[in-house]
C-alpha cells in the first residue's frame, strides 16, 4: 500500500511560470540538499546550519528531510562538532526518483484526467479513455527521474556556474533550483 502522497503537482493558475509539472517543496529541498552534498568535498560532512543558510531551506525542515533520505541510505550523518551529513554513495549512483521517494514515500498514479472516477485499479481498467494517455506520461516521468543521477545535475551546476567538471564549487543551489 502507498501512502498517498502527492510529490508532482500540475501548476494551478496561469499566473505560475514553473511550467505545466513541478516537484513539490519536499521533493525540490532534497533535491537541493543533495546536489549541495554532491558539489562538496565527499571526505567531509557539511553541517545542517550551512546547508540551511547556503540553499535557503528552513532548517526544521532540512533536518526532517535529511533524516527520511538516512533511514533510506542516500545520506549518512555524523554526530559532533565537526559533525554533519555526506553522501552514502558516489553521485553518480544516486538517481532523482531515489531522492524524491525518500522524501515522500513511494509514488502513486500521478495523474489522472477524471480524479472523480479513480480507483486502485485504475491502471488496469478498460473503461478509462485516457488510461493509456496517463500511464504512458508517467511511466515517461518516472524513466527520467530514475534515469537521472545527482552526478548529472552536478555537472550541469558546474556547466552552468563556468566550472570545470574536476572543481568542487560552493554553488548557491537555491537560484540553479528554484521552487
Amino acid at each position: 500500500m502507498t501512502t498517498g502522497v502527492k510529490y508532482l503537482t500540475l501548476a494551478a493558475t496561469e499566473k505560475e511560470d514553473s511550467g505545466l509539472f513541478r516537484l513539490s517543496t519536499r521533493s525540490s529541498y532534497g533535491l537541493r540538499a543533495c546536489l549541495a552534498l554532491a558539489c562538496t568535498s565527499a571526505t567531509q560532512p557539511m553541517a545542517v546550519a550551512d546547508l540551511s543558510k547556503d540553499n535557503q531551506i528552513p532548517r526544521r525542515y532540512l533536518e526532517q528531510i535529511l533524516n527520511a533520505m538516512r533511514h533510506k541510505g542516500l545520506v549518512l550523518s555524523t554526530r559532533g562538532a565537526r559533525g554533519g551529513y555526506q553522501l552514502s554513495r558516489r553521485p553518480n549512483s544516486i538517481t532523482i526518483g531515489e531522492i524524491v521517494r525518500a522524501v515522500e514515500g513511494e509514488m502513486d498514479p500521478i495523474l489522472c484526467s477524471v480524479p472523480e472516477m479513480r480507483s486502485h485499479n485504475c491502471r488496469t481498467s478498460t473503461g478509462c479513455v485516457s488510461r493509456r494517455l496517463c500511464y504512458d506520461l508517467e511511466t515517461t516521468l518516472l524513466r527520467v527521474l530514475d534515469g537521472t543521477t545527482l552526478e548529472d545535475m552536478r555537472l550541469e551546476a558546474l556547466r552552468l556556474q563556468g566550472a570545470g567538471e574536476s572543481e568542487s564549487v560552493a554553488v548557491s543551489l537555491s537560484k540553479l533550483l528554484p521552487l
